[in-house]
């Protein structure tokens, strides 16, 4: 779960739903950075699927007691972490071979950090997961697999940047993921060195310098913001589910317009 906190409220998005996000904005990236061969469908279905494990465990958010407010993506519990993206990446392999060896490289970006036994015993598997896979795939070719999964990590980039700050929020006051830019990938020479600029214009218009899409388009964030007394009267499963979902639209543009 994405949460974001207000004085009364909390606004929590879906990791499925920011997944989603992620492929309404990957289907504009430039077609010369996204070449229309053979494997741009399974390309989009790892962006689309690539956070499907979070799907049933976001139905019902769960409490951090510790810090008095919803866990979320960042600080959730790791143990049951590897278990939904272990089930995740499985649902993937289901619907695309290629789409799960993106989404298995992904999920282990997250844990190559922790040292521990079951981090150890996760990457493992995802190791083999990913030889077998790979012998599986017809054509399968290493170095566009890097663009590929570049291409997937711009999409949750671009996507997270979306759902983790306020709407119209300015620049000093962004999410820290985000404050110098988002990510830029080294193997997409049209891009800048380092990170792309990105910033709220105002409420709904997101400018990004470097244009790295096809033309302006607009996408809508899925949210419900469920307020801090609805959760102390009846917890926070219950006042989750009885909340409403809203959208909010966002413009995608270039800086220089």
């Amino acid at each position: 779960m994405i949460v974001r906190e207000h004085k009364k409220s909390f606004s929590f998005v879906q990791q499925h739903h920011h997944a989603h996000l992620a492929e309404d904005l990957m289907k504009h990236w430039k077609k010369e950075m996204f070449p229309d061969d053979q494997w741009r469908h399974s390309v989009l279905t790892a962006i689309r699927n690539h956070d499907i494990g979070w799907a049933p465990f976001d139905e019902q958010p769960f409490w951090n007691d510790a810090k008095s407010k919803p866990f979320q993506f960042t600080d959730f519990p790791f143990l049951p972490k590897t278990v939904l993206y272990r089930q995740g990446i499985d649902v993937v392999e289901n619907i695309d071979l290629y789409a799960a060896i993106l989404c298995s490289l992904h999920y282990e970006q997250f844990i190559q950090g922790n040292n521990g036994k079951e981090a150890k015993l996760f990457i493992e598997g995802e190791q083999s997961r990913r030889e077998r896979l790979r012998k599986e795939v017809e054509g399968f070719n290493k170095e566009l697999f890097e663009k590929h999964f570049a291409l997937l990590q711009l999409g949750d980039n671009f996507s997270l940047y979306c759902c983790v700050n306020e709407p119209g929020v300015d620049k000093a006051n962004e999410h820290i993921f985000f404050r110098d830019g988002i990510p830029s990938p080294d193997n997409f020479h049209s891009l800048p060195i380092g990170r792309i600029e990105i910033y709220f214009a105002d409420q709904h218009t997101i400018k990004v310098e470097n244009y790295p899409f096809s033309s302006s388009f607009d996408v809508e964030v899925k949210q419900k913001k469920v307020l801090k007394k609805d959760i102390e009267a009846n917890g926070l499963q219950v006042a989750y589910k009885e909340a409403d979902y809203e959208v909010i639209h966002l413009h995608i543009s270039p800086a220089n317009k």
